[in-house]
């Protein structure tokens, strides 16, 4: 099951709000790496404003998105715990999510809002 601590450290990571940093996740892509999936998503979250500490960081975030969707996370709920710990605007955490699904995990694309 999702646990807030799990969308502290997706924010934490993503978003760089204080608290747990890139340790917590592990095969992080570096900048080499990167796919097209990944800049493109990269692109839309930067669009958007929302900040990141790295391009591999805010990648790892999006799939942990997709893990926690695995495990039994509402992606609406995904949403709300990104609302509670950062400052993120509402369309910016929808988009946060929106876009690590259709970029990662498009299987549950019919589980977005």
């Amino acid at each position: 099951m999702f646990t807030t601590h799990r969308v502290t450290t997706l924010a934490a990571t993503a978003i760089a709000a204080a608290g747990l940093g890139l340790s917590a996740l592990t095969g992080a892509p570096t900048a080499g790496a990167l796919t097209s999936v990944d800049a493109n998503f990269l692109d839309i979250i930067s669009d958007e404003g929302i900040a990141y500490d790295s391009p591999g960081t805010a990648v790892s975030a999006a799939m942990y998105v997709c893990e926690s969707i695995d495990d039994g996370a509402d992606p609406a709920d995904l949403g709300n715990e990104l609302l509670a710990t950062t400052d993120l605007t509402v369309h910016q955490a929808a988009v946060f999510v929106v876009a690590s699904v259709f970029h990662y995990c498009p299987e549950y694309e019919d589980l977005l809002p």
